[in-house]
């Protein structure tokens, strides 16, 4: 797969790698207490839902549209869950079963990445970092110093970004980050009175005739 942002099936991909990368034995492992410190911020702004924060630390490639929606779905999708627990906490929920939010909440799978990146170790060559626990993935994204400071840099979407495919992928995520932005403002201003009508405005948002891309 590739590496373009930390989103999806990355968070948890890179959980389940950690006990099989953790053991392997590599020449010249060198920890960098900076580097580290970038990679903890990166998914600590995940779990806070710092999306401002996110984008100073993680670097996208010029012109790479698709990742850049990639991103927004996925925070689009965390304020979304934000806004139902403000608005409808456990306490005041009845006893029967409750709806589950019908939206991927990017939090869970960054939770226990911010402890667990504390003991990867890094080869740095000049202005560039790899992570050593991902040496062997393909794709796998790499750390530059830029103006003094440590960016995550993810790979680009293989799919060439002048193609029908390339453009009905970023049509994709951004009519699913408009539903996840339009469900938030539901919860918000009152009109969705349950997690049931937060996932309603969803469905009918996501039923919509898409554009042509």
């Amino acid at each position: 797969m590739s590496w373009r942002v930390i989103g999806r099936e990355l968070l948890l991909i890179l959980l389940a790698m950690l006990d099989g990368c953790a053991s392997k034995p590599r020449i010249e492992l060198v920890s960098h207490a900076e580097l580290s410190s970038t990679m903890t911020a990166v998914y600590e702004a995940v779990a806070r839902g710092d999306e401002a924060r996110y984008r100073r630390l993680v670097q996208l490639a010029p012109g790479d549209t698709y990742s850049d929606a990639l991103t927004t779905t996925m925070f689009e999708s965390i304020r979304l869950h934000q806004a139902v627990e403000a608005r409808f906490p456990p306490s005041s929920r009845s006893t029967r079963p409750q709806a589950s939010l019908a939206a991927v909440d990017y939090r869970e799978n960054a939770r226990p990445m911010v402890k667990a990146v504390e003991g990867w170790t890094f080869t740095v060559r000049g202005d560039r970092a790899t992570i050593d626990q991902l040496a062997d993935q393909p794709s796998a994204p790499t750390l530059r110093r830029v103006d003094g400071r440590w960016v995550l840099v993810p790979t680009p979407w293989e799919t060439p970004p002048d193609t029908a495919t390339y453009r009905l992928l970023v049509e994709e995520e951004r009519r699913l980050a408009a539903a996840l932005a339009s469900a938030r403002k539901a919860v918000a201003n009152g009109s969705a009175k349950s997690i049931e009508d937060a996932n309603e405005v969803l469905r009918n948002s996501l039923a919509e005739p898409a554009t042509q891309p």
